[in-house]
């Protein structure tokens, strides 16, 4: 369960690394073709399973699939209108877009820490949440635990996000 606050950190953070590319290198890649996906999968369900937006109500709209059948052309199943999906469509442009703007102000607020930890990611690659923060000037953590070390599942993230491994070693630069 994650609360429609928790969501829209998500959608931002998501929103970020394509955001990243665009303001230092002044272009973009395929790179973020999963984090976009993933937000708009979230945003959609924000709207269409969780209630989460105003617009909409706190009401579920079913799926729309799409079947296709061996020798015939697509066909659809849905439960709402046409003029229902334009609707959930723009709101989940708008918590797309809302979600992009406040990335951009983030990262445009801290373009030189973004620039600094992007030189010295070309350069080793990896670094742990307490590099990173050492990194940035960010203050470490005083939870009374030591930071772990990364695991298995900190190897798979990518190089470019230097997400931390756990909710305990993020780092936020708002």
């Amino acid at each position: 369960t994650q609360s429609k606050t928790e969501l829209e950190d998500e959608l931002a953070t998501l929103m970020g690394g394509r955001l990243a590319e665009e303001l230092v290198l002044e272009d973009v890649t395929s790179g973020a073709a999963m984090d976009l996906r993933q937000a708009t999968e979230i945003a959609r369900r924000m709207v269409c399973e969780w209630g989460m937006s105003k617009k909409m109500g706190p009401l579920t709209y079913g799926h729309r699939e799409e079947h296709i059948y061996l020798g015939r052309d697509i066909t659809r199943s849905e439960d709402y209108s046409e003029e229902t999906a334009r609707e959930i469509d723009k709101e989940i442009r708008r918590i797309l877009n809302a979600a992009e703007a406040r990335a951009r102000d983030i990262l445009t607020t801290n373009l030189d820490k973004l620039k600094k930890l992007g030189e010295e990611l070309l350069e080793k690659e990896t670094l742990a949440a307490e590099e990173i923060r050492e990194l940035l000037g960010l203050p470490q953590p005083d939870n009374g635990k030591p930071e772990t070390a990364p695991s298995d599942e900190a190897d798979s993230r990518t190089e470019e996000t230097a997400e931390p491994a756990n909710e305990d070693t993020s780092v936020k630069l708002e």
